[in-house]
């Protein structure tokens, strides 16, 4: 079954942290809307408050969605555009990225391309209000602070709150921050903290090691090797065994060892090497559901993870993974699937394969380099 929906849709070194002083000194409050949004989220749009008993679980990625952190459509442009993006964004966007910075650096997406923008808004509350009429629970990123939004800037400014996927990660009822490579990226943790607020109060919670304060994007190679870095993009669950992609772009070796250290061996921890073209193992892989992954298979530079041995795979082009980031969907449960309206071919073959398949306009937010996966990191999934 396919459903076409539109984006005019109506409504070791493991820290462990005591949530208490995890929140001191982070000014929690009322947050106005940020001067970067053209059009507000309307106020069933913004994060809820959950009681504070509930924790976290996520032990499959295909188990169905109940509770949800998504991307808020702020973006602020910086001076430059790190050399390892490159691998984020779809063939020819990188020209406009960079010719956007060299002509707009240090205004807000709102003052630079006001359409554009609105197009993002539109299909963000699209995707949200998808996810409201089947029952999903949404948490919808605060927009930064002033004195958030300048962390790291002197290595590099700008920064998106679009995709949480990254410096979050839950695996069964864990919670982790991550150490992200790109500095930017870095400072997306305080609002997603003030976002979940008293949320996380009963939640085991993990923080990364911070990784140090330098950068040199002269280099052509991001200096991933040289410290723990961890992105949620490249964090697959599946039960006990969590595989973890390493491009050299996002997650390092490093951040895949302390993962094993802080998981401890209860779970098996697995790397997957991949192709310096692609940022995130979910740039090339998605598992709908037991028995069933998409897959581009360009991205494997050792071939596929042996769990796929006697999976049934949709392949996906390179072009489609590149440029519309066909392999990042959002599962609802092991049945269902968003993707972007975009690609009807992929719909057609996940049909097909016996998925229910939902689709609404994504391309607005896939121009940044990420889709539906990116754009959200779930806090609850429970097993039917």
């Amino acid at each position: 079954m396919n459903e076409q929906l539109n984006d005019e849709l109506d409504d070791t070194r493991t820290n462990s942290v005591d949530r208490r002083s995890f929140l001191i000194g982070l000014g929690i409050g009322a947050v106005g809307i940020t001067a970067g949004s053209s059009m507000a989220p309307s106020e069933s749009f913004c994060s809820e408050t959950a009681p504070t008993a509930k924790g976290v679980k996520v032990h499959h990625e295909w188990d169905s969605l109940k509770e949800v952190v998504v991307g808020y459509p702020f973006f602020k442009i910086g001076k430059s555009i790190p050399r390892q993006t490159l691998n984020d964004l779809p063939t020819g966007t990188y020209e406009w990225a960079m010719e956007l910075c060299r002509r707009h650096h240090g205004k807000t997406l709102t003052d630079a391309e006001p359409k554009l923008q609105e197009q993002i808004v539109r299909q963000i509350d699209g995707a949200i209000s998808i996810l409201r009429k089947h029952g999903v629970k949404v948490h919808q990123v605060k927009p930064w602070e002033p004195e958030e939004e300048s962390y790291l800037s002197h290595l590099i400014d700008g920064g998106v709150l679009m995709f949480p996927r990254d410096p979050m990660v839950v695996i069964g009822d864990v919670f982790i921050e991550t150490a992200t490579l790109l500095p930017p990226r870095r400072k997306e943790r305080f609002p997603i903290r003030r976002t979940l607020g008293e949320r996380l109060d009963s939640v085991k919670v993990l923080s990364m090691p911070e990784p140090l304060p330098i950068w040199n994007n002269e280099k052509e190679k991001a200096p991933a090797g040289n410290q723990p870095f961890l992105e949620g993009g490249d964090t697959f669950v599946m039960g006990r065994d969590i595989y973890v992609g390493n491009s050299g772009n996002a997650s390092s070796t490093l951040g895949i060892q302390w993962l094993q250290k802080a998981l401890g061996p209860e779970y098996r921890v697995h790397e997957v090497p991949l192709s310096r073209g692609f940022l995130h193992l979910d740039c090339a892989l998605a598992t709908p559901r037991r028995g069933l992954a998409l897959v581009c298979r360009e991205a494997f530079v050792q071939g596929l993870p042996e769990f796929l041995r006697d999976w049934e795979i949709i392949d996906v082009s390179y072009e489609d993974a590149k440029e519309r980031l066909g392999c990042n969907g959002l599962i609802l449960d092991d049945k269902t699937i968003l993707i972007a309206e975009e690609l009807p071919h992929l719909a057609d073959g996940l049909t097909k394969a016996g998925q229910t398949v939902m689709t609404t306009p994504f391309s607005a937010v896939y121009k940044f380099g990420g889709a539906f996966r990116c754009w959200h990191h779930p806090l609850i999934r429970d097993s039917q």
